[in-house]
């Protein structure tokens, strides 16, 4: 190369171009200032927690409601279902149902749901004490859709019974309570309240007291939770029990057994509140 064009190159040459070492361009980098997140990036990423945290949140909603749904619509629900329809084209039944209520309980430990029935055309309703129990207001829905304020007459724990008043001028559909112990296979009618229905009515018969192997009455109409403080009807229209639970077993042709409080402990019930 001659010195003309030699003397170009150096013109052009820029110091900070020059050749460094490696340990030189390391301890360079390491003076650079660390770049802080930008502003963006910080609302990119918060939004995206919140529309994780929102997935979740609509994931364990899906999964109570679906759980909430099984259990509405079982199998077992949906035949009894059918059942209540084929007998409540019944008069008699359509009669019954008049009689019976829904009790609503709320109170510092939660809410409560069952069912109850008038034995008083004036408004005396018949229900278990744990449907009422720790409530601090009960609430009776009736056949007509008005929700009264009940008023807690009497109540007994080891019997499972509590009696309801509600104040109204007109007269209720009251049910008549049988005077003697119902047979074993007898054959009997269940109407409640069970699951997230209302006014259901069942059926099935009395059981031997060596199956129920406790002070209840056993039946075999199928029993769901807010079945308790339903009517067990005889044939000819009286109560002859209160369901207050059901009990699993071990026998050939049910998994369980609804229980209800005799009509003789009602009766006894009944007697030591005029006291």
């Amino acid at each position: 190369m001659d010195d003309k064009h030699k003397d170009k190159l150096d013109e052009l040459y820029d110091e900070k171009y020059e050749e460094i070492s490696y340990e030189e361009f390391k301890e360079a980098l390491d003076e650079e200032p660390q770049r802080k997140p930008s502003e963006n990036m910080k609302k990119k990423k918060k939004r995206r927690g919140v529309r994780i945290i929102a997935v979740l949140l609509t994931l364990m909603l899906v999964f109570q409601v679906s759980a909430m749904l099984f259990d509405t619509f079982r199998l077992d629900a949906i035949e009894f279902l059918k059942t209540s329809y084929r007998l409540s084209q019944d008069e008699d039944i359509q009669e019954w149902k008049e009689a019976v209520v829904t009790i609503q309980g709320e109170g510092r430990f939660g809410r409560s749901k069952g069912t109850g029935f008038f034995i008083e055309k004036e408004g005396l309703v018949l229900t278990n004490h744990h449907v009422i129990e720790q409530q601090d207001t009960i609430g009776v829905n009736t056949e007509d859709g008005e929700i009264y304020e009940g008023e807690l007459v009497a109540s007994d724990a080891e019997k499972d019974l509590a009696l309801v008043e509600i104040e109204e001028e007109e007269g209720f559909k009251a049910l008549q309570l049988q005077n003697k112990i119902s047979e074993e296979n007898e054959h009997i009618y269940v109407i409640g309240n069970p699951l997230s229905f209302t006014k259901i009515a069942n059926e099935g018969k009395i059981l031997s007291k060596e199956t129920t192997r406790e002070n209840a009455l056993g039946i075999s109409a199928p029993i769901y939770r807010g079945n308790s403080g339903s009517p067990v009807i005889s044939e000819n229209g009286e109560v002859t029990g209160v369901v207050y639970a059901k009990k699993t077993i071990n026998h050939p042709e049910q998994e369980s057994i609804g229980l209800a409080v005799p009509i003789d402990d009602v009766h006894s019930f009944l007697e030591e509140m005029k006291e």
